[in-house]
């Protein structure tokens, strides 16, 4: 690696981090942001059904201890909740960047502390063009999802509150995973192993228990997300800002969430889905595909700004 200027947006955005680096900091920073978040999960889990919104027993079919059928309301409504519980990490990155880094929130943001439309909008077309020719590949391969028995009408209805939802959760995720462990480790190491493999197989693993089908099928899952982690940490580091990733991470969602998905799960509200056999079929392929989007990323052919090595500071 070679030192590079000032200037470089990444940079600028890792040095915001510098003063207040140590790892203690870091540490107790995560400590602090999962409180947050558990407290603010309970919050909405209780405030739900007290609201008379969910029934105590959706909770329990939702985390598998019951089979208890759900009607479509109950079903969006509970992802909702589950989908707004993320919205902790938010407040769990404000409070710990406020009180124990001494900074600003907008610093976590972007090197400039703006949050750059056109860079979310980069963002999501590439995710947009991965599912594109993913799908297209499974339709090609003969792995195509079948329409689900949702009427268009009512998917219709439940899109709009369900994609503001999946925007804020989306941007928490972001928050936590590509923005402030990334900087505070970065701002630490300068190894592209420390500050972008490590917060990228923590977001994998996150993501075990989302995973439909069977444990050989969530060991994909996993690999599936800690490489999509990669590549929206690429983006980061191509622009110093996370607006990028949050855009692609938005996109990708919607069309995992709402277009096409497991038949299990909250995924049951998308138009199209796969069985849990078509998915372990077709999970090998995915993962190669999402091996070359990170290639593509990484490329000079991508639609964001050329990255750059982190700079040593003494």
């Amino acid at each position: 690696m070679t030192d590079l200027p000032s200037e470089s947006p990444f940079q600028q955005w890792v040095d915001a981090a510098r003063p207040r680096a140590q790892l203690w900091r870091t540490i107790v920073g995560l400590v602090l942001i999962g409180a947050v978040w558990m407290v603010w999960t309970l919050v909405l889990m209780f405030g739900g059904i007290g609201l008379g919104l969910v029934k105590p027993e959706a909770f329990e079919a939702m985390f598998g201890t019951a089979d208890i059928p759900l009607t479509y309301t109950d079903t969006v409504v509970m992802l909702l909740i589950a989908l707004g519980t993320i919205w902790g990490f938010s407040i769990g990155v404000w409070l710990t960047v406020k009180l124990l880094h001494k900074r600003p929130f907008s610093s976590v943001v972007a090197s400039n502390r703006r949050f750059s439309l056109s860079q979310f909008g980069a963002g999501c077309v590439v995710a947009a063009g991965y599912l594109v020719v993913s799908m297209t590949w499974s339709v090609v391969s003969g792995n195509a999802p079948r329409r689900s028995e949702l009427a268009l009408e009512t998917w219709l209805l439940a899109f709009a509150p369900i994609a503001i939802v999946v925007f804020v959760q989306a941007a928490s995720e972001e928050l936590v995973f590509r923005g402030y462990l990334p900087q505070q480790l970065a701002a630490r190491f300068s190894s592209p192993i420390v500050w972008g493999f490590i917060p990228s197989v923590l977001f994998g693993l996150m993501h075990a228990a989302n995973s439909p089908g069977n444990q050989t099928y969530a060991l994909y899952y996993v690999a599936i997300a800690t490489i999509m982690g990669m590549v929206m940490l690429a983006m980061v580091w191509r622009t110093g800002s996370l607006a990028a990733a949050i855009g692609f991470h938005f996109i990708n969602n919607i069309g995992a969430l709402t277009l096409a998905g497991s038949d299990q799960g909250p995924s049951s509200i998308a138009l199209f889905v796969w069985t849990p056999e078509q998915l372990m079929h077709s999970a090998s392929t995915e993962l190669l595909i999402i091996g070359l989007l990170l290639a593509f990323v990484l490329s000079p052919f991508a639609p964001v700004p050329k990255g750059q090595a982190l700079a040593r500071r003494k």
